[in-house]
């Protein structure tokens, strides 16, 4: 059984743009933030955003999720979960091959903490510490959740790599536009 210690810090307000676009994991570093080609309005975001940190230094990995999300489902993934690591060489999102504790990158590595900012909510987190062991894939849907918060519109938070999160399923086809930083190992205070 491990201790997930699941913290959410609000950041900042912010106006995402939504053309129905989609990028993946743009690199970059956080000194001389950049955006994707065809991206460009997202980088004053960007830029607010990583203001209203404290890291100053490191690789980050940007993506972009602007979509109707169809009635009855969720933009990202839905249940309660935490995330991993991002896979350069795979290009994956994950967990790695040793499962969802510390085998991120083939490394043993602590997971990333993410900022995540979208037009219209949909994201609920759990803070609080809790005793529960993630499936492989971080999944922990087995675990027995007290109520969760909200995720407000337009605003950025930063979720500890242990942050029990899930994206909600809606109930009619919503606009929506998403915004995820990983951040680098260790930059969550």
């Amino acid at each position: 059984m491990q201790t997930l210690i699941s913290r959410a810090i609000p950041l900042c307000n912010v106006l995402l743009p939504y053309a129905g676009r989609q990028h993946y994991m743009h690199e970059f570093d956080i000194e001389k933030p950049s955006v994707p080609k065809g991206f460009e309005d997202y980088l004053p975001v960007v830029e607010r955003i990583l203001a209203s940190t404290n890291v100053r230094s490191g690789i980050a990995f940007l993506t972009v999720d602007e979509k109707i999300v169809k009635a009855g489902n969720s933009q990202r993934r839905p249940g309660p979960h935490v995330d991993g690591c991002f896979n350069k060489t795979e290009m994956k999102w994950g967990h790695g091959q040793g499962g969802w504790n510390h085998y991120c990158n083939h490394l043993p590595i602590e997971r990333m903490p993410v900022i995540v900012a979208a037009s219209v909510a949909g994201c609920k987190i759990w803070e609080g510490n809790f005793e529960a062991e993630p499936r492989n894939d971080g999944d922990l849907s087995h675990m027995q959740l007290p109520e969760g918060v909200i995720v407000p519109a337009n605003t950025a938070y930063f979720l500890s790599p242990d942050c029990v999160h899930e994206s909600l399923r809606f109930n009619e086809d919503t606009a929506r536009s998403f915004l995820r930083i990983a951040m680098p190992v260790g930059s969550f205070h």
